[in-house]
């Protein structure tokens, strides 16, 4: 549908250690939005020693120097954490790397027990995160960890100057975060497919995104093994352990990817939480567990519906 209507040009490629992947209608918008993507990669991500993101790991405790772009990061891992009273914190970074995640997922050995996990640590709920301009703060004792807040804000931040740069139809998707910009898109209402992270490649329907962003995330993805046993990413605060909730998964939908993000995380890891928190964050969603379907008040039709209705 979309293609009947506009030229797109794509690219696919590595980022944040995720498959991203570009769309717009102005080709040499594309190898802007890779060029871009690698630069906030160099600054926020927590496997390169040389990020800004590590500098101010290196110095818990203390005001750091950042880049504003930087600063902003920062800000909407507060803000992740000040929306969700503390279920989705940044600043857990020392308990997922005592885990065995201390290398990008790629490099993560999903067999085998190689891995060295302490598992017996404190919770990572010892403080906030300052910023103050383009200073930023950690308490002592933390680490920052960008994780989706980082890819999600990412995907925010190129899809708005695509759009800036003249582009009508443009989508970044970025390790499960997809936003969505420009004029066109409203117009095309491209249709996004929900999988049921329960049968793998299945899916259980679709929704049309007039923009904004749709994040999934899931406890059955990015998992590893150490110590004997397998770990999933998606911390539980209250613990420092990965989450044990029953939900599994969410997809949700929301203005901006990095809020999207953070809203599918924290319906995972606190099942407590339904339709109306989400409406007060501007989101709305789907989650699941083993047997059931949770309506979090987005549409997902079926497949068969999905292509009546575009028709």
């Amino acid at each position: 549908m979309v293609a009947t209507q506009l030229r797109l040009h794509e690219a696919t490629f590595r980022a944040f250690g995720s498959n991203c992947r570009v769309v717009c209608d102005v080709n040499s918008s594309v190898d802007f939005a890779i060029s871009r993507l690698e630069d906030l990669e160099s600054r926020w991500s927590r496997f390169r020693s040389t990020s800004e993101v590590n500098e101010v790991n290196s110095r818990p405790g203390e005001w750091c120097e950042v880049s504003m772009i930087t600063a902003d990061l920062f800000a909407a891992g507060a803000r992740a954490a000040e929306l969700t009273h503390g279920t989705v914190n940044p600043l857990m970074l020392h308990q997922i790397e005592h885990l065995g995640y201390a290398r990008s997922h790629e490099h993560l050995d999903l067999s085998t027990s190689q891995l060295t996990a302490s598992i017996s640590i404190d919770p990572g709920h010892t403080g906030a995160v300052e910023v103050d301009g383009g200073s930023v703060r950690i308490p002592h004792g933390t680490g920052f960890d960008p994780g989706g807040v980082g890819k999600g804000l990412a995907a925010d931040l190129v899809v708005t100057d695509l759009v800036e740069q003249g582009a009508s139809w443009a989508m970044v998707s970025l390790g499960g975060d997809i936003r969505f910009a420009g004029p066109a898109v409203a117009k095309v209402a491209p249709a996004v497919h929900i999988d049921d992270p329960r049968v793998p490649g299945a899916v259980l329907g679709a929704t049309r995104l007039v923009g904004g962003a749709l994040a999934t995330s899931s406890t059955v993805r990015r998992r590893w093994n150490a110590d004997g046993a397998v770990h999933h990413h998606l911390l539980d605060p209250a613990t420092g352990m990965p989450s044990t909730s029953p939900r599994i998964a969410a997809s949700v939908y929301a203005p901006s990817a990095w809020l999207a993000d953070v809203a599918a995380k924290a319906v995972i890891i606190n099942p407590s939480l339904g339709q109306l928190d989400l409406n007060a964050w501007g989101a709305e969603g789907v989650a699941f567990t083993q047997s059931d379907t949770i309506d979090l008040g987005m549409p997902v039709l079926p497949l068969e519906a999905e292509a009546k209705a575009a028709s």
